[in-house]
């Protein structure tokens, strides 16, 4: 219910319904104006009027003559009929044609029944009457027929109702599949874009060849997708040449270096020379096989190989891969997990991503007393890969950035090390559809890889 409140097309919809209904409630009102208000405002003015006529003729000629008035009125047809009642102080009738009347005088204009019976039949009738006590004591009624008035209000309380009722219904019903229409042509757009974001750069809106609005806008974004595809192919297939161009250079320079190396003889300083060389060529070498990986599983291009993993004992054998360098740094190695725990894995890969964050925290957390938990759990969430130390944690502002290619936050700046370690454990997770976050752990750092 709450997506579709959010929906645009099913609130606009509830918006037309809403005018609509008030263009009809606009449109009642109009009517009720003009056949109950004004018909009741100028039947209120006749009975007013009428009354004060027979009170000042009762004052004027006493009661018999003004029975005889009121009775004459009651014979002569008009547009409405006439109802009265005068009763003298003691309640004795003198003179009536309403069937019946409040025990006591209201004192002001109101509507009562006054139905009547011809021939067996009855006759509905609803009077407006006026009712007052007259000097002296005695009671006089004087009303007109307002059955016409008061079934046509009732008429269009009625109608406004119903219309009011079947507007909203069919608003909601229609902002639904209004909603569900549009929002079916909306997540094809959303599901093309989601795959081209996944690194499938094919991905396509789906057009259904109706030429309106939607198909238009798809066919703009697939040529705007197909461009950037050919744009994004030109430069992967420049860089691709240009990393397999370049091993080949390093590769024979490499090759040199350690001749020159070896025919250095007896000379320290060459032989020291050649052999930095060798280790910077070296280093560029696995920098550029990093970035190739990276690049591949960032763009779908390396193909997982998953495989059912005992997952306690993959850490098990990167603590003891790891084992004797966390013993030269004076650290503990601890794993925290409980059998049976497997998971379909790219094993190769998830090790490199572990063995990429113990490595950084053997690196930051160097020093005796120091310790290092890798932990594994299954939750709701997923499948929870961490790796936790104590050391000195992030430095502020390095959240967001860590996972940068060649990024290096402040306390890493004399430490040894590329820059590529987290980039490519954001690109293991990303190919595996997992997520990688960063807690504190006070103290310390706890990096998390969470498998759907």
């Amino acid at each position: 219910m709450t997506r579709l409140l959010r929906s645009f097309s099913f609130r606009l919809t509830l918006t037309y319904a809403g005018l609509f209904c008030l263009s009809v409630a606009l449109l009642i009102s109009a009517g009720y104006w003009l056949r109950v208000t004004l018909p009741m405002d100028r039947a209120r003015q006749l009975v007013d009027d009428e009354y004060h006529q027979f009170r000042a003729a009762y004052l004027a000629r006493g009661m018999e003559e003004t029975r005889i008035a009121l009775d004459r009125r009651a014979s002569h047809a008009g547009s409405r009929k006439a109802f009265h009642a005068l009763l003298r102080p003691d309640g004795h009738v003198v003179s009536a044609n309403l069937p019946s009347w409040p025990a006591k005088p209201l004192g002001q204009l109101t509507i009562i029944e006054a139905d009547t019976f011809v021939d067996g039949t009855e006759i509905d009738h609803n009077a407006l009457v006026s009712d007052h006590l007259l000097p002296g004591g005695a009671r006089l009624m004087i009303g007109r027929d307002v059955e016409d008035i008061t079934d046509d209000a009732e008429t269009l309380r009625t109608a406004a109702i119903w219309i009011f009722g079947v507007t909203v219904m069919l608003g909601l019903s229609g902002g639904w599949l209004m909603s569900l229409a549009i929002g079916r042509r909306i997540e094809a757009v959303t599901l093309a874009a989601r795959q081209v974001m996944d690194g499938d750069l094919a991905g396509r809106v789906q057009v259904r060849g109706t030429n309106d609005d939607f198909d238009r806008l798809g066919e703009t974004l697939n040529l705007m997708l197909s461009r950037i595809q050919s744009l994004f192919s030109a430069v992967q297939s420049v860089s691709d040449n240009a990393a397999h161009e370049l091993r080949t250079p390093l590769a024979r320079l490499i090759g040199r270096l350690e001749t020159l190396e070896q025919i250095a003889g007896d000379d320290p300083a060459m032989r020291i020379a050649a052999g930095a060389a060798i280790v910077e060529a070296n280093r560029l070498q696995q920098i550029l096989s990093a970035l190739m990986r990276i690049s591949r599983l960032e763009n779908g291009r390396h193909p997982l190989e998953l495989q059912r993993t005992d997952v306690i004992q993959l850490l098990e054998d990167i603590v003891e891969f790891y084992q004797p360098e966390a013993e030269r740094l004076g650290m503990e190695l601890v794993v925290s997990a409980r059998r049976p725990l497997v998971a379909d894995l790219d094993l190769d890969l998830v090790f490199q991503a572990l063995s990429n964050l113990l490595d950084n925290a053997l690196k930051h957390g160097a020093g005796k007393g120091r310790r290092i938990e890798l932990a594994a759990a299954r939750t709701r969430e997923g499948l929870h890969l961490s790796v936790q130390d104590d050391g000195p944690g992030l430095d502020p502002g390095d959240g967001e950035r860590v996972t940068q290619q060649f990024y290096r936050g402040r306390s890493s700046a004399c430490l040894p090390g590329d820059g590529l370690g987290l980039s490519m454990v954001a690109a293991i997770a990303h190919a595996h559809g997992a997520a990688l976050e960063f807690a504190a752990s006070e103290p310390g750092l706890r990096v998390s890889l969470v498998f759907p």
